[in-house]
């Protein structure tokens, strides 16, 4: 009976926490590649009405004043 025990009832309790651990894993993952992903879009437009310094560099090489956001 114990032997019986052993190869069917723990495969049948260490597979489900395994596979929910996993979609865990992959959930997170997934959460983490999707915040790196965004941009603050208001940061960007502030920065881009100073000039940053490709705008600064090609302004200076173009020998334009304003600089185009």
């Amino acid at each position: 009976m114990p032997l019986e025990f052993y190869f069917l009832v723990i495969p049948f309790c260490i597979i489900p926490v395994f596979l929910v651990s996993l979609d865990y894993f992959n959930k997170t993952a997934e959460l983490e590649r999707k915040k790196s992903n965004v941009i603050d879009f208001d940061k960007f437009i502030k920065q881009k009405e100073k000039g940053d310094q490709v705008d600064n560099d090609i302004a200076y090489l173009l020998d334009i004043d304003k600089k185009a956001a």
